[in-house]
């Protein structure tokens, strides 16, 4: 049998010059090919940066927001003592929770769940929905308990309108009742009945029905200067200025402007319990004055709904942006109200806040 190799060899030099000289090129070049192919799959790529780094700082972001987008929700808190960290887990407005911070670092106190309603910013709707999370304990230092508790026989009989530090003292008062009763009667502040007593800071149950026996309060005319001078008429609440408004005990400068700036923001009130709403009006002046005060409801400026824009609307105080966008939604889609009762069928205005705007709103 003959060599292979040869044969091959044979048949080569059979083709001419040119040809072999071809074929030896195109040989050269598959071979090149080939080899290229080969050298490139066994070399490993490297990427341009590290992905376990990547997907690590992936990871460190999605950590931070999860951290920064808490759920909020309501829980049981005390405003005197809770961290900054839960109060940002507390579902409150944002401004709410900046003002209770900066009320306790001026040195504020809330001794009831109802003086919570001070704070800057709390209207009835927020109010109503935390009232029942507000948990106030009341702590007072043995020592102070135990003088409240006045062991010694008490005789005789003080008038809280008019006794002095001293005359305090001696019924068993410790400093600090005795103070705050005493800047009472100083902001205009009468006790009309012994009970009245409750209302100073410190003075509890049990000081209270000790001292009750021994609690004379004079008559009306008997009373500080500024409640003998008050005249005894009613003010229209809807059209008093402000030298009439401070003739009343316990009003000055101060508010008898928040008033007016409050009534001109709602367009007059409805209400006598509507000067509640006035910021940081104290619940004391307010009965001590709602016998001297009447409304009438024809004083009111009333809004035309369905001529009135975005801005007219969301400057009353009962309404908030997502409410007025509700009434305009409903108006643009619907047509024009026909009477004020139709607008109780917008989303968003429940039945309190309907009963607060049903009087500042006409279909005229």
């Amino acid at each position: 049998m003959s060599n292979p190799f040869k044969q091959v060899v044979n048949q080569f030099n059979k083709y001419s010059r040119s040809d072999r000289n071809a074929i030896l090129i195109l040989s050269g070049l598959i071979l090149i090919v080939i080899s290229v192919n080969v050298v490139l799959k066994n070399i490993e790529s490297k990427p341009k940066f590290d992905s376990s780094e990547y997907e690590k700082i992936v990871a460190q972001i999605e950590t931070a927001l999860n951290e920064s987008c808490k759920e909020q929700n309501l829980f049981c808190f005390n405003p005197n003592t809770i961290s900054e960290n839960q109060l940002d887990s507390l579902l409150l407005p944002i401004k709410i929770k900046q003002n209770l911070l900066a009320y306790r670092k001026a040195g504020g106190i809330f001794y009831s769940a109802n003086s919570f309603r001070k704070l800057y910013g709390i209207n009835d709707s927020v109010f109503n929905a935390i009232e029942q999370y507000i948990i106030i304990e009341e702590k007072r230092p043995k020592k102070e308990q135990s003088k409240v508790i006045v062991k010694r026989k008490i005789s005789g009989y003080f008038d809280p309108n008019n006794a002095d530090f001293a005359e305090l003292k001696k019924f068993g008062f410790n400093n600090y009742q005795a103070n705050n009763l005493i800047n009472y009667r100083t902001k205009g502040g009468v006790f009309f009945r012994d009970d009245d007593l409750l209302k100073i800071y410190g003075v509890d149950t049990a000081l209270y029905k000790t001292l009750k026996s021994h609690i004379h309060i004079e008559p009306l005319i008997e009373l500080p200067a500024k409640a003998k001078n008050v005249e005894v008429y009613n003010i229209e609440l809807n059209e008093v200025d402000s030298i009439g408004l401070v003739n009343l005990p316990g009003i000055g400068k101060v508010y008898a402007a928040r008033i007016i700036k409050y009534r001109n923001l709602l367009g007059g009130y409805y209400s006598k319990k509507q000067l509640l709403e006035v910021y940081n009006f104290p619940e004391e002046t307010y009965r001590n004055i709602e016998k001297y005060i009447v409304i009438d409801t024809a004083l009111i400026s009333k809004v035309r709904i369905n001529f009135a824009e975005y801005k007219d609307l969301l400057r009353h105080p009962y309404l908030n942006k997502m409410q007025v966008e509700s009434i305009l939604n409903y108006k643009e889609k619907n047509g024009a109200f026909e009477s004020i009762a139709a607008i109780r069928m917008v989303s968003g205005i429940d039945s309190v806040t309907y009963s607060k705007i049903k009087y500042y709103f006409t279909c005229r």
